[in-house]
């Protein structure tokens, strides 16, 4: 019985769009590439990234599906946003890690409920009950999974970030990965990526097969699966078992070459740019090894990190790698800092930018999504996106620059 059920779920939450009248609040339509907060900034620029989120949420046409799966949650607005897509009947599925269910997430939980199945009672397609008439297909939900969703641990999280909407004002299908949680703190207190992809039908849909996975909130016998969605190659989940050389980021790193062919790099090396939240534990210092190799190997190295340990520094810093901290104490008391750090602001990123020469080709490009590099994220559901795009390359470097040299130290 169990094993229908979690069928059942995957094809429901899966379920075709329904045609139908198109509506939507807005005729919004993201802009494609990386966006990202300031938390140094006014109410707009510390807010960009969760205007883009509701701001998309609200072109959402009629018998539309959005699905969001993050860590934490806490925004009002985005929930009004939510609700407001769910009256213009717009199926609304949330997928979130169990580390801090406040207020706002226990309003959305009463709102759409917490059962994943089809039903009749759905609250954002309110039907009758009557003969022949069946559960409306794409349910809509707010699911709390008990550590993470797909590796079955109590252990572990739901650490993935990502944001799926099947038409926005142009019709087409819009992706969002990054860093970005939908909590306050996002905002005002973290630096975060936020990348769009528009059009991508592939890559909804391969999102959408594992969000519905998530959803079932049952462990994966394969947890870690690797996808191309047209130019994009996606990394979900992680493989506990996958250690030292067979962990999946040491094998990104040793697809690196340091020389650089005319046009990439710097002066014929190749330039990796890492701007990392948490690098720590056995997991960090292993492929801080690895980073320091290439570093010593002729690779110019610039690394910027809010909660490194300080053995994974000192291995970056005994092979020549640049290192700056982006996580600031701006009153000098180490008690007065976001949670139990002395750091009023930090950067939440999690990425690495690459010109020059990988898997024995010219590339530019950002390795972008949710995961650290640390033991944790070995067991957490995680997302990671190739973005192959010299675009992106410059956008992100941009970006490094700017904290780099006014919001580090």
């Amino acid at each position: 019985m169990l094993k229908r059920v979690a069928v059942v779920v995957l094809a429901v939450v899966l379920g075709c769009l329904s045609t139908g009248p198109v509506a939507a609040a807005t005729s919004f339509t993201p802009r494609p590439g990386p966006t990202w907060n300031n938390p140094r900034g006014d109410y707009t620029a510390r807010n960009v990234n969760m205007a883009k989120v509701r701001n998309t949420i609200d072109s959402v046409p009629r018998n539309g599906v959005i699905r969001i799966a993050v860590y934490s949650y806490n925004r009002r607005d985005i929930g009004d946003a939510l609700i407001r897509a769910c009256r213009r009947h717009v199926s609304v599925q949330l997928v979130l890690n169990d580390n801090a269910i406040g207020a706002e997430a226990n309003r959305m939980i009463r709102y759409l409920g917490r059962d994943t199945r089809p039903r009749f009672r759905d609250r954002c397609h309110p039907r009758k009950y009557g003969p022949r008439r069946k559960p409306y297909p794409v349910p809509s939900f707010f699911k709390v999974c008990q550590g993470a969703c797909r590796l079955g641990s109590e252990r572990s999280n739901q650490h993935s970030k990502f944001y799926l909407f099947s038409a926005t004002g142009n019709g087409k299908p819009v992706v969002m990965f990054g860093s970005n949680n939908l909590m306050s703190f996002a905002a005002d207190v973290h630096w975060n990526d936020l990348y769009t992809v528009l059009g991508n039908q592939k890559m909804f849909d391969d999102f959408s097969t594992i969000f519905a996975q998530m959803a079932q909130d049952r462990w994966r016998k394969h947890p870690y699966v690797a996808v191309q969605d047209g130019q994009y190659a996606v990394e979900f989940g992680s493989d506990p078992h996958a250690t030292g050389s067979r962990d999946h980021v040491h094998q990104r790193l040793d697809r690196v070459g340091c020389r650089a062919p005319a046009g990439y790099g710097d002066h014929g090396h190749t330039t990796i740019r890492i701007m990392m939240y948490g690098w720590v534990g056995a997991r960090g210092l292993m492929l801080a090894r690895k980073v320091a190799a290439l570093s010593r190997a002729g690779c110019r190295v610039l690394v910027l990190v809010s909660g490194a340990g300080r053995r994974v520094h000192a291995v970056l810093h005994r092979s020549g790698v640049a290192i700056r901290r982006s996580a600031l104490d701006l009153d000098d008391d180490p008690l007065t800092g976001f949670d139990d750090t002395g750091w009023e602001v930090f950067s939440h990123e999690k990425w690495m930018s690459l010109s020059g020469t990988w898997a024995g080709h010219p590339f530019k490009g950002v390795w972008t999504g949710s995961e650290n590099w640390s033991n944790v994220s070995r067991f957490n559901d995680e997302v990671t996106v190739r973005v192959p795009f010299a675009s992106a390359l410059v956008a992100y470097s941009r970006h490094f620059q700017t904290i780099w040299a006014h919001y580090s130290q």
